[in-house]
C-alpha cells in the first residue's frame, strides 16, 4: 500500500459510517442492456493487464525490515475469481417526483441523473471486496445509457481512477496522462520550502457567509460540459495553463455566487489543490500517488484577467519551488512510521473549513475514445470525494478527448450551490473574450563579454 492508501484507511477505519469514495459518470451515445455491460467487463477482466482491478484488502502477515520479526498489515491481493454480478448493478431512475426541484438550464432527464448520482453517492463502496463498482441507470427496464463508476479513495486517486476506466472501457493502447519519468531528489532548500508550506496551511482561511454555517446534509451534485478548446483558447490567450484558467474561473464564480460578501472584504478563501506525485514506473499502479497544496483564490479582485494573472503567478511558483519532490521522497518512509490517528488527520484535512474553503481537482482528461459493449462515451464527468458534515464544497474537472466536465459536490445546506457550475462556464468564457494582462516587464542586467566563463 502507498503512503496515501494507508491514510484513507485510516481514516476509514477511525471515522465509522464516513467514507471517501470518488468516480465518474459516463454518458453513452446509446443505450446498453445489464447483461452486455457484464460480459463486457468479465472479459476486460479476463486480459492480463487487468488483472489490478481484481485486486481486494487483506490482512498479510510479512517478515518486519530487521528480519527478526513479523508484522501483520493490509496489502493488495489479487482475487481473480471475482463475482462480477456484485460489482456491476442497475439502479432504477427516481421518478420525476423524486429527483427534486428544476435547476437552472435542466431538464428532466438531467436532474433525474443527478438525483440518482446524489444517491449512489451515500453508498459507501465495500473495502472487503475489489473496492469499485459500476451502477447502469435504468429507466424501468434493464438497459441504460448512463454509467456512474464509483470507488473508494483508499485505492484509487485521480490518475488510477482514469487507468481502472482505461482497462475496462478503453482500447489497447497505454493512456497517456503525462506522467514524468522520474521526480527529481529534493535538495535542502526543498524541505525548507515544504516546511514552510506546511506552516503556512495550518493558518486560517475566511469562511463565508454565504456558505450558510456549519455544512450539513448529504453531497448534492451539479456539474457543466464543456469544450476542452475553450479553455486551451483562454490559456494561450493569456500565456497561462489550463490548470490556471480551470482556478481563475473557479475564483470568479464564487466571487458572482456570493457578490455580497467582496463589497467590502477582498481576502481571498484558499483551494486544496491535489498534486500529482506519481511517476511513469507508477503508470501501471492504481492507489494513491498524490499530495496537496493550498491556492489562494482572489475572489475580491473585480477584474477577471487579473484574477487569472494572480492564480498564474502562484502556480508558476509552486513549479519553481518544486512541489511535490518532497512529498515524493518524504511520504514511502513516514506513513509506515506514523499512527492511524497521524494518517486519518492527513486524508481528511481536505475536510477542515478553518483552513480550506474547498477541494478543487483537475484530473485532466482521458484521451479515449471508450466504448461499453459498442456503445460509444461521449461526455464524462468526474465526482470528487466530499466529507459530509465537514465540507461544503468540492469542485472536480474530468472529461474524454475534446469533452470536460466540472462537477460540483455540495452539502445539501450550502444555499444556491446548483449555481456554481454554470457560473464557472460563464467565467471560462469571458477569460477566452478578454484581453490579457500585460505580463510585467522583466529587466535583465547585460554581463560585460570580459567577464563571462565558458563552463
Amino acid at each position: 500500500m502507498t503512503a496515501g492508501d494507508r491514510a484513507y484507511l485510516a481514516f476509514h477505519r477511525l471515522n465509522p459510517g464516513e467514507f471517501q469514495d470518488v468516480g465518474a459518470v459516463l454518458f453513452l451515445d446509446a443505450p446498453v442492456e445489464l447483461a452486455d455491460l457484464r460480459a463486457h467487463i468479465a472479459a476486460r477482466l479476463s486480459l492480463p493487464r487487468a488483472w489490478m482491478l481484481t485486486d481486494r484488502l487483506e490482512t498479510v502477515t510479512v517478515r518486519s525490515a530487521d528480519g527478526r520479526s513479523t508484522v501483520s498489515e493490509p496489502h493488495w491481493v489479487s482475487q481473480p475469481d471475482m463475482d462480477i454480478d456484485e460489482h456491476v448493478a442497475a439502479v432504477d431512475l427516481p421518478s420525476v417526483e423524486d429527483a427534486g426541484a428544476l435547476g437552472p438550464n435542466d431538464d428532466v432527464g438531467d436532474r433525474r441523473v443527478r438525483a440518482a448520482v446524489d444517491r449512489i453517492a451515500g453508498w459507501p463502496t465495500d473495502i472487503t471486496r475489489q473496492p469499485w463498482k459500476v451502477y447502469l441507470l435504468c429507466d424501468g427496464g434493464t438497459s441504460g445509457s448512463v454509467l456512474v463508476y464509483r470507488t473508494s479513495h483508499v485505492a484509487q486517486d485521480g490518475a488510477a481512477l482514469y487507468r481502472a476506466l482505461h482497462l475496462l472501457f478503453g482500447g489497447d493502447d497505454e493512456p497517456d496522462i503525462g506522467l514524468p519519468a522520474t521526480i527529481r531528489r529534493p535538495t535542502a532548500s526543498d524541505y525548507l520550502r515544504f516546511v514552510s508550506r506546511g506552516l503556512a496551511v495550518l493558518s486560517p482561511t475566511r469562511v463565508l457567509d454565504a456558505w450558510g454555517g456549519q455544512p450539513t446534509g448529504p453531497a448534492r451534485h451539479t456539474w457543466i460540459t464543456t469544450d476542452l478548446s475553450l479553455i486551451k483558447d483562454a490559456a494561450r490567450r493569456h500565456h497561462a495553463t489550463v490548470n490556471d484558467v480551470y482556478f481563475a474561473a473557479l475564483a470568479g464564480a464564487v466571487r458572482t455566487w456570493s457578490s455580497f460578501e467582496w463589497i467590502d472584504d477582498t481576502r481571498p478563501i484558499h483551494a486544496l489543490m491535489p498534486v500529482s506525485i506519481r511517476v511513469a514506473a507508477d503508470q501501471n499502479a492504481l492507489s494513491n500517488y498524490t499530495s496537496g497544496v493550498r491556492v489562494p483564490l482572489p475572489c475580491g479582485e473585480p477584474d477577471a484577467a487579473q484574477r487569472l494573472a494572480r492564480i498564474a503567478a502562484v502556480t508558476r511558483g509552486l513549479k519553481d519551488k518544486g512541489i511535490g519532490v518532497v512529498e515524493r521522497q518524504l511520504f514511502p518512509f513516514v506513513a509506515p512510521r506514523a499512527t492511524p490517528r497521524m494518517l486519518s488527520y492527513a486524508a481528511s484535512f481536505g475536510g477542515r473549513t478553518r483552513e480550506l474553503s474547498m477541494v478543487a481537482t483537475n484530473a485532466r482528461t482521458i484521451r479515449g475514445p471508450l466504448a461499453v459493449a459498442g456503445r460509444g462515451v461521449r461526455e464524462l464527468i468526474g465526482t470528487g470525494p466530499l466529507l459530509v458534515g465537514r465540507q461544503h464544497l468540492s469542485v472536480a474537472l474530468f472529461g474524454v478527448g475534446d469533452r470536460v466536465g466540472i462537477t460540483m459536490a455540495a452539502s445539501d445546506s450550502v444555499p444556491n450551490h446548483d449555481r456554481l457550475a454554470n457560473l464557472w462556464v460563464h467565467e471560462l468564457t469571458e477569460l477566452a473574450r478578454l484581453a490579457p494582462v500585460a505580463p510585467p516587464t522583466v529587466h535583465v542586467p547585460v554581463q560585460r563579454r570580459s567577464v563571462l566563463r565558458s563552463r
